[in-house]
């Protein structure tokens, strides 16, 4: 009845846990007096704990491709999570390390797991990425001479700040061209294993190629010229021409300069005939020079103050038919001219005198019936006659013989003759 004011206090079971319910609520009736005045129904209720609304925001985090994974992970942090439960996480990620396979997902996993019942959460996790790593591929400049085949390999090179383990190799190639002058030639670097270069920013200018001059060696010609003429003209010879090139086809354009000291009336001697650049240009060659010799000799053929010059003269045959007594003395007589016809007496003509082969037997009869004269240690020169004589001593020789006899003159040439003696 209205009059009683019965009224009701409440409290329920304890519990603090959303699983843990629902709880029951408990309505504790008053005033005591007058309930037993009635049949109460008073059935209570349900005290029911909802979960809490919460959200774990993870943070993006990433690496240089080949380094190892932060630690942690990455960080994140909580939002309307109960202060006194302690809601902390560890990180995860996809795996993977390569550049193009992320960005990998990080996952995290909350504790104390007993809690996160109690909870809605929003944990949706974070980006992981892996950036490319900056590495450098230096190539080496390289040459060769003008003509000649590139090296092989063409050049070398190394990688700086690679992964080891990616093996980072390169193979070489240039832009075609083979004059100096269209260098240097940009050598260009390929590097491989092609599957592991996305995962790097490479710097990778390449080289230079440079095709150096050949060397092109001017050697001045040798040359000959008898006493007293004048100087023959002086040119060179070229070797180390390319690609089978010629003088006329390789682009040399001038002439070297060459020189001597001897003049038209220098003695007998070499004389260097000196090869220098004078106007010789090329775009595809660099020059060397090699010296060359002026020989002034006797002349060797024609007639010598009247008679033949540059052999044995009579008594001697110069056919080696001669036989002299074995007690006599052969004169031995020959003349040496100049270019003007003109016999040669200066000193040091004849440079030595000698026997060099002796053979058994000669011909049965004397056939130069020559007086005995006084013998000579050496040639001497007979200015009346314009001739040079030794009157050999036979003497001194066995019978029954053939000698034969070596004049070595100053200009490097020799006179030969032989005779018999009976």
């Amino acid at each position: 009845m209205a009059a009683d004011n019965v009224i009701a206090t409440y409290s329920r079971a304890p519990g603090e846990t959303v699983l843990g319910g629902p709880y029951h609520i408990t309505a504790t009736l008053g005033p005591s007096a007058v309930l037993s005045n009635y049949a109460v129904t008073n059935a209570g209720a349900d005290f029911t704990i909802s979960a809490r609304l919460a959200t774990w925001t993870t943070n993006a985090a990433s690496k240089i491709y080949g380094d190892s994974d932060p630690n942690p992970v990455t960080t994140g942090s909580g939002t309307n999570f109960v202060a006194a439960d302690g809601v902390m996480a560890t990180y995860s990620r996809s795996l993977g390390e390569t550049v193009l396979g992320g960005p990998y997902h990080i996952t995290a996993t909350l504790a104390p797991s007993t809690l996160l019942s109690n909870y809605a959460i929003t944990n949706a996790g974070g980006s992981f990425t892996i950036n490319t790593r900056a590495a450098t591929w230096a190539t080496n400049p390289n040459s060769k001479a003008y003509g000649d085949n590139d090296p092989s390999p063409l050049t070398t090179g190394t990688g700086t700040n690679f992964v080891a383990a990616d093996g980072i190799t390169a193979t070489y190639s240039r832009v075609p061209g083979e004059t100096v002058l269209g260098g240097p030639y940009h050598i260009m670097a390929t590097l491989a294993p092609v599957g592991v270069l996305p995962n790097y920013t490479i710097t990778n200018t390449g080289g230079s190629f440079t095709i150096n001059k050949a060397i092109l060696t001017v050697t001045a010609d040798n040359k000959t010229k008898v006493l007293n003429a004048a100087n023959p003209p002086l040119t060179a010879s070229y070797a180390g021409f390319k690609n089978g090139e010629t003088l006329a086809t390789s682009g040399v354009t001038g002439a070297p300069n060459l020189s001597t000291t001897a003049t038209i009336t220098s003695p007998i001697a070499a004389y260097t005939i000196t090869a220098s650049l004078g106007t010789l240009t090329a775009a595809n060659y660099t020059f060397a020079f090699a010296n060359g010799t002026l020989s002034i000799v006797y002349a060797t053929t024609g007639i010598c103050s009247g008679d033949a010059g540059h052999q044995i003269l009579q008594p001697i045959n110069a056919n080696g038919s001669s036989v002299f007594n074995g007690k006599s003395t052969s004169p031995a007589k020959f003349r040496v001219c100049d270019a003007n016809g003109a016999s040669i007496g200066t000193p040091g003509v004849v440079a030595s005198f000698g026997i060099y082969q002796i053979g058994t037997g000669t011909l049965p009869q004397v056939n130069e019936d020559i007086a005995s004269t006084t013998p000579d240690t050496a040639f001497r020169w007979d200015p009346t006659a314009q001739q040079w004589i030794f009157n050999i001593n036979n003497k001194s020789y066995p019978s029954n013989q053939t000698y034969y006899f070596q004049v070595k003159l100053n200009d490097g040439s020799s006179i030969f003759f032989n005779y018999g003696l009976r």
